[in-house]
């Protein structure tokens, strides 16, 4: 079974997959950055921004249970 997501939180994270490595993640808001760290798709870097995980990426290709 999937995590629901709101459409924003969905977005949010399609944003931070096309990041490349060493580039700034976009700025997320407050609460859709709860809701991905919540879910586990997201992880706050050492500067506090937030990035995608593994599962997100996996949530983003439907290969998630």
């Amino acid at each position: 079974m999937s995590k629901s997501l709101s459409p924003e939180a969905i977005e949010a994270l399609r944003r931070l997959n096309e990041v490349g490595i060493g580039q700034t993640p976009p700025l997320v808001s407050t609460s859709i950055a709860a809701e991905l760290l919540g879910a586990g798709l997201a992880d706050e870097n050492g500067n506090g921004a937030i990035e995608i995980t593994c599962d997100g990426r996996k949530y983003l290709s439907g290969d998630c249970d």
